[in-house]
């Protein structure tokens, strides 16, 4: 075998290694969605129960006071229309980048805003309900201090988590795949300590696992035996 084949075996070993890369990162970001797909329910068991949009409670002395009457599940189409077009477009939009962007940089930078995206998707869109929409007159608390009480931690985690993400891109290497693990790994802690956020947290998780498979190429110089 000449130099020449030496030279063309390498490149189609070089090219196989990335479309896996690429493939499996678009893996994640599928298997992701269906989690979120899964998990759909706890959404409206968050904003009705816990955060209580489209409620009301009703004043003292009359009956049934202390007591919050809510919308139908008819009430909730709305809020669940818009929380389900986020996730198409993070599953979707998230596997195509993960999958057909050749280089690692720009998939990576484009993964990571789209996780930042979903994440403030459901946080600024459950504090404006909470805000907007929860009659609160006769409540103990005021609706932002549900949201507060109800969503809080884990919105505090998720924010980290995306600070972490954009981060990531900064370095390269070991300390860049680090942050990136890290990133993850705050989303998805944030879902489980509100699992009413998982619609597009969880998904969010994914691309950003995608974006740190599509950092352990060649382009990332992770050092010799990281």
């Amino acid at each position: 075998m000449d130099a020449a084949d030496t030279l063309t075996g390498s490149g189609r070993r070089k090219a196989a290694g990335g479309w896996a890369r690429r493939a499996l990162a678009a893996v994640s970001v599928l298997v992701s969605g269906l989690f979120a797909f899964v998990l759909a329910s706890s959404a409206l068991e968050l904003v009705r129960e816990q955060l209580h949009h489209n409620c009301g409670m009703q004043p003292p002395g009359s009956e049934g006071a202390g007591t919050w009457i809510c919308s139908d599940g008819i009430g909730y189409l709305g809020m669940a229309g818009i929380l389900g077009i986020m996730w198409i477009v993070v599953v979707v939009v998230g596997s195509l980048i993960a999958l057909f962007v050749r280089h690692d940089r720009p998939a990576r930078l484009a993964l990571v805003l789209l996780a930042a995206l979903s994440t403030a998707w459901i946080l600024g869109l459950a504090w404006y309900g909470s805000t907007m929409h929860v009659r609160d007159e006769y409540a103990p608390m005021t609706g932002a201090e549900y949201w507060a009480d109800a969503v809080g931690p884990a919105a505090l985690i998720s924010v980290i988590g995306v600070v972490a993400g954009l981060l990531s891109l900064m370095p390269t290497g070991l300390l860049s795949w680090i942050l990136g693990i890290v990133a993850t790994v705050m989303l998805v802690v944030a879902t489980v300590l509100q699992p009413g956020l998982s619609i597009n947290l969880i998904p969010a998780a994914g691309v950003l696992a995608a974006a740190v498979i599509r950092g352990t190429g060649h382009g990332s110089r992770l050092p010799a035996g990281s």
